[in-house]
């Protein structure tokens, strides 16, 4: 069954709203090894659900949120993010469709710097935040900023998995560097998707 607007409603209510309890069937899991400088990754899943190879997947148009920042209008991260996203999924063997109503899976993702989405708010929202730590505090060139990706069942609208990165975005970057960071850091973060051995 399709998502509805009943349960289109229901993932936005879900999205904006606190998470502020993990559910006993739910498990927070730390990337085994953070690899980059400057970045955290943290993910939360319900350990009872696997998804099987060649499951469909969509776009959930309603809960994609980029924050625009005119510090970064030369590089289009957009489409880098996006682009990634769904290279994980398929490297994942799923199957990528253009309609959320034909697909088992929908996901959705937020990517903001800190000035626009602080830690605070990623918490109040997502209820999941990889807490990074070690950026420069008087560097104008360096801002945190954050990407959180969910996965929502489309018959229930539940939010199946969700993982989150916080990296320092440095303005001066190239954009090979750029894409070189993004395909990094959405791999680490891929590395624990909910797939089924």
């Amino acid at each position: 069954m399709p998502i509805n607007m009943k349960n289109r409603l229901k993932v936005t209510a879900v999205i904006f709203m606190s998470v502020l309890a993990v559910s006993c069937v739910t498990e927070i899991v730390e990337s085994p090894s953070v690899q980059f400088d400057k970045t955290a990754v943290v993910s939360v899943g319900n350990p009872n659900i696997s998804i099987v190879k060649g499951t469909t997947f969509a776009w959930l148009p309603e809960a994609m949120h980029y924050y625009e920042d005119e510090r970064l209008d030369n590089a289009p991260l957009k489409s880098l993010i996006e682009k990634e996203i769904v290279t994980n999924v398929k490297q994942q063997g799923m199957v990528f469709v253009d309609s959320v109503n034909g697909a088992k899976y929908a996901i959705a993702y937020t990517a903001a710097l800190e000035s626009s989405l602080n830690d605070s708010d990623i918490i109040r929202r997502y209820g999941l935040l990889p807490g990074i730590s070690q950026l420069p505090t008087n560097d104008t060139n360096v801002e945190k900023g954050s990407l959180i990706i969910y996965i929502f069942e489309s018959n229930s609208a539940d939010i199946i998995w969700r993982s989150a990165a916080q990296v320092g975005v440095e303005f001066d970057l190239t954009i090979e560097q750029r894409k070189e960071r993004i395909v990094r850091v959405l791999a680490e973060m891929f590395q624990t998707f909910p797939l089924k051995k």
